[in-house]
């Protein structure tokens, strides 16, 4: 994992749906280490997908009484990974199936392959707000590179050209003031606009648009919030997963402020507005990955969170700092 963002590499990752998890195991990869989640009575494990006797991938067997099985010889495997039967013997080797630790948050099946693992992270609060309607769009994993899939969703610059008279319209660019905040905790960039969006998204969920927020939340959650001159609320908050070296897995969750519109009419909604959008982001960030080298990338003065993006990815210091500009969206 050493060629990973030190804070990536030792970062804790969703890498299942609670809702997934049935009667069978569910083999998922996490920074390019196979791994396997079961039910373990009340309990979720997640072990790497390597049984110790004969290397066979776990994921595989089946669950049985709580414990994974493995498919060749048929040993059986607790929640920590404790070898706890071998067929045809009344003896256990004290050998053990690599456990890692697990966290269910937010609905989510959270891991960590560091040997210490740091502290769970701090998720944005839409996430668990129960008086929000709240739903997880489960997307594929897409050729895409982690940063750069992180820096896209909080990206303001290029919906004018990607996404014209969806999420921007083109040629109607407007001064906006910025105020921009970073430190430990993480950065955002908040978006006074004050005006009617005649984007084709903005306008028909929005309305006329009082600020919008984009917030990284270490070291790979991005959130958009849309907060209209009414009083509603939007907010998209995407975990971005590092499934192996150039494929990202991203888990979008929405949340709303309720209102007359059904919760499920809302949810379809919004997929139906946000797929085209998806279709062409993933379209770019499959070009950017396959194109990638070894330069770095120019920092340009609308990249306002790219800095704090790449310094919290690497574990590096990030100080309290504050600036305010104008840029056209």
């Amino acid at each position: 994992m050493s060629d990973w963002p030190r804070a990536v590499a030792a970062g804790w990752h969703p890498v299942a749906q609670l809702s997934e998890l049935g009667g069978r195991p569910l083999a998922r990869r996490l920074l390019g280490a196979p791994i396997v989640l079961f039910r373990a009575g009340d309990m979720v494990a997640v072990l790497r997908d390597r049984c110790p006797h004969r290397g066979i991938p776990l994921s595989r067997g089946r669950v049985r009484e709580g414990t994974i099985q493995c498919a060749y010889h048929g040993w059986r495997f607790a929640a920590d990974g404790r070898c706890v039967e071998v067929p045809g013997s009344a003896e256990c080797p004290e050998v053990s199936a690599a456990a890692l630790p697990v966290r269910v948050e937010a609905g989510l099946v959270w891991t960590c392959l560091a040997e210490a693992p740091p502290a769970f992270p701090a998720l944005p609060e839409a996430m668990q707000d129960s008086s929000l309607d709240r739903f997880w769009w489960r997307l594929r994993p897409s050729r895409a590179g982690l940063l750069d899939a992180l820096e896209n969703h909080l990206d303001p610059a290029h919906p004018h050209y990607l996404h014209p008279w969806l999420v921007r319209a083109p040629k109607r660019r407007r001064p906006v003031q910025v105020e921009v905040r970073s430190g430990p905790w993480g950065a955002e960039a908040i978006y006074v606009e004050e005006r009617r969006n005649r984007a084709l998204l903005p306008a028909a969920l929005e309305g006329r648009r009082a600020r919008s927020i984009g917030r990284l939340w270490p070291p790979t959650i991005g959130e958009v919030r849309l907060e209209s001159a009414r009083g509603k609320m939007l907010s998209i908050s995407v975990a971005f997963t590092p499934v192996d070296r150039g494929l990202t897995q991203p888990w979008a969750h929405f949340a709303s402020t309720r209102g007359m519109v059904p919760a499920w009419l809302k949810a379809f909604a919004l997929k139906a507005f946000h797929l085209p959008v998806l279709t062409q982001d993933r379209t770019m960030l499959r070009l950017q990955d396959g194109a990638r080298t070894g330069e770095g990338y120019a920092i340009g003065p609308l990249d306002v969170l790219a800095g704090a993006i790449w310094r919290h990815a690497n574990g590096e210091d990030v100080p309290e700092e504050e600036r305010a500009l104008e840029m056209r969206l």
